[in-house]
């Protein structure tokens, strides 16, 4: 609102020197002054205009279901280890392993997912998600199963960052069904 004012205030300077023009030196001087404001206020509303608006829940939740199915579809093709390597944010992301505690950093994470069979046997589904109000972190979840594995199925969450535009892992977790 300010800046609008702003530029209001600068255009009335601009008129005032034209409609004053009889003194040149002080026609040039106010001139100047109303351009330089009007600059000052179209650049300044040229950055306002490049922040983005809120993300709805509805965009946030596709999005994220959309990189929770595109990151299981890459895992089924390439392999869980080459997904991992595409998917996961090595910069922010993390593991929590049993009896480990936290991993962080490519080399710790990627030695607890060297699941290099391809097609990969692990096959997930999401089944819901949420994101943040500004849109750059979100959750997914869903269940699992492993081929050749019966016994093997179990849900998880995966925790999501959004950088450079791209959905990235930060972490996931599954628990395993009990035992029947």
């Amino acid at each position: 609102m300010r800046t609008v004012q702003a530029l209001k205030r600068s255009v009335d300077l601009l008129l005032s020197a034209i409609q004053f023009r009889g003194n040149q030196e002080n026609f040039m001087k106010q001139t100047a002054k109303a351009l330089r404001s009007m600059a000052l206020g179209s650049a300044v509303l040229s950055i306002v205009g490049c922040v983005s608006a809120p993300v709805s829940p509805a965009t946030i939740e596709a999005e994220l279901m959309e990189a929770d199915m595109a990151y299981e579809a890459f895992n089924l093709e390439y392999g869980y280890e080459a997904a991992s390597k595409k998917f996961v944010d090595f910069d922010k992301g993390f593991m929590l392993e049993a009896g480990e505690g936290f991993l962080t950093g490519e080399a710790a994470i990627m030695a607890e997912r060297q699941l290099d069979t391809v097609p990969s046997p692990v096959h997930w589904k999401p089944i819901g998600a949420m994101g943040s109000a500004s849109g750059d972190m979100g959750v997914t979840w869903g269940s699992f199963s492993v081929d050749g594995d019966p016994e093997t199925t179990g849900n998880y969450v995966t925790v999501w960052r959004k950088v450079d535009g791209v959905w990235k892992i930060v972490t996931d977790t599954a628990v395993d069904d009990p035992a029947e």
